[in-house]
């Protein structure tokens, strides 16, 4: 993670998100630009935040790691979006850790202003809508995981993930994701690196044909 310095683009983001009508009062003394690095650490499972993110561009992975090592995907953050809006309002430590998925911008606000962001009805009012449609998205989520395939789910996950062509995802979270065996999630990665869509390397799975990974991501094929 490094702060951005750059008063151009600061500025460009501020204006392309209108970023001050999203409150009540002047957020900009509280705010800085922040470039994360994929694998970053966003939000540190189990410890506070003094920051709340707005990723401005980039994706993002949320998780759980349990008491028996396991880790669990619970959902993917895609901009516009905040980071740390849960924890902000009910006080409490990060149950969930995010990292950064690709390269990811964000406005990262200082909380030393969390009460008069707390007494802020522009900001709750326009939090409420940001929450509502993540919700929204989570139920589209999970309904697809249901309806579908593994090889159209699977084909939209890689390229959900992938960074830069490559798919490098632990089997054992995605499987879990997924809601499938690790026996099937391996049979259908084998069968996608057979027909060419996929070529296995030492790094992870690297995407040979983008558009037809994107056809059976739709259900096309």
């Amino acid at each position: 993670m490094k702060q951005i310095d750059s008063q151009n683009l600061f500025e460009e983001y501020w204006e392309q998100y209108h970023f001050d009508q999203f409150f009540g009062f002047d957020i900009r003394p509280y705010t800085s630009l922040l470039a994360f690095d994929p694998e970053d650490v966003i939000l540190q499972e189990g410890t506070k935040s003094n920051h709340l993110y707005f990723l401005l561009n980039g994706r993002a992975k949320v998780f759980i790691t349990h008491k028996n090592g396991t880790v669990t995907l619970v959902n993917f953050l895609e901009a516009p979006c905040f980071i740390g809006e849960m924890e902000m309002v009910n006080d409490q430590s990060a149950c969930h850790g995010v990292t950064a998925l690709r390269a990811c911008l964000c406005f990262s606000i200082d909380l030393s202003c969390k009460a008069q962001l707390l007494q802020d009805t522009v900001f709750l009012q326009n939090l409420c809508k940001f929450l509502s449609r993540k919700t929204l998205s989570d139920v589209q989520n999970y309904s697809r995981n249901q309806a579908y395939p593994l090889k159209t789910k699977l084909a939209s996950f890689i390229l959900l993930t992938a960074n830069n062509g490559l798919y490098r995802e632990r089997h054992t979270e995605t499987a879990a994701y997924l809601g499938v065996t690790y026996r099937h999630l391996l049979y259908v990665l084998a069968e996608f690196v057979k027909d060419g869509i996929l070529e296995k390397t030492p790094h992870g799975y690297r995407i040979v044909q983008e558009e037809e990974l994107k056809q059976i991501a739709d259900g096309d094929i």
